[in-house]
């Protein structure tokens, strides 16, 4: 069967959840999951391929908005489905956290946003203003659900727990947090969660910087609310963490006649470039954190 990478992107949260849970389900994979199904409700599933026993692990994982949600949930479902499981290192195993926040304006009924008067003559500055306040409070809104949520409370049977177990013979774990924002469409940044100068910094670059198709890795990224609890939960590894962002419109396209989601582009070409520039990054660390293996023994 033909692999297209634009069947994968999926227009709600219940139809890329199937989807992902029907991937696994064919893989033969045990997904764990918490949380509940509706229009508020926030599911979190995860899953994994690769040996238990591979040293480094990558940890897939999605921003806050529903947008980078079904964003993130596509490029999951591209790796189960598509070249990745076979492009696999033996020695390397990835940890898939799935989750989609539900629209933060369903949340937030008839929702409006107050834009602070400002001394501005310039209407298409006063437009900027009102598109990135309304880009600001969304992620707001949905990032205080996530850091209030039950469903990611650090206890033992919490996410933080679960994904945990799935590392503890980890001794590389590298971290993906996909994001969606303003920028060059289809535009892939790969940004650190920290500087160059420290030893996670360092080790985001050897991972998943540079190629010249996707830039110099730049610094530094705040990860969201749940890839930052799950980076404080991790066990003892060598560790780094990037922000993988995808642009979807410049502002002048924002303010102009564009329709539909301004983070979240239902457009197939978008698609292709995204999943394209996911599976180079993808690619980049699985090759440099298998090369980071120590030697392994020979049997004699």
């Amino acid at each position: 069967m033909t692999f297209r990478p634009v069947d994968f992107f999926q227009s709600d949260a219940s139809a890329a959840r199937g989807q992902f849970l029907s991937i696994c389900e064919d893989a033969g994979l045990d997904v764990w999951s918490k949380g509940e199904e509706g229009e508020d409700g926030y599911v979190i599933d995860v899953a994994r391929i690769g040996s238990p026993d591979a040293a480094s692990v990558l940890v897939l994982t999605s921003g806050v908005s529903e947008g980078e949600g079904l964003c993130a949930s596509a490029v999951q479902c591209c790796a189960l489905a598509g070249p990745v499981r076979r492009e696999l290192p033996r020695d390397v195993g990835i940890v898939f956290v799935h989750t989609i926040a539900p629209c933060w304006k369903k949340m937030v009924p008839n929702s409006t946003c107050a834009v602070t008067e400002r001394a501005w003559e310039d209407a298409l500055l006063v437009a900027a203003d009102s598109q990135y306040e309304e880009y600001v409070r969304g992620q707001k809104v949905a990032a205080e659900r996530i850091e209030g949520s039950s469903e990611i409370r650090s206890d033992e049977d919490g996410v933080e727990g679960v994904v945990s177990s799935y590392l503890e013979r980890a001794k590389r774990i590298g971290i993906i947090d996909v994001r969606t924002g303003p920028g060059e469409f289809g535009h892939c940044d790969v940004i650190a969660c920290a500087g160059r100068a420290t030893p996670a910094g360092e080790r985001a670059a050897l991972w998943f910087g540079t190629r010249t198709d996707l830039g110099d890795i730049s610094s530094s990224a705040v990860p969201s609310p749940l890839a930052q609890s799950l980076i404080e939960s991790m066990p003892p590894a060598e560790l780094a963490a990037v922000v993988m962002e995808f642009g979807t419109y410049s502002l002048k396209v924002m303010l102009g006649s564009a329709s539909g989601r301004m983070f979240y582009p239902e457009n197939s070409e978008w698609q292709l470039q995204v999943w394209k520039k996911a599976h180079a990054v993808i690619q980049q660390a699985m090759g440099a954190m298998e090369i980071s293996s120590p030697p392994r023994p020979i049997n004699t």
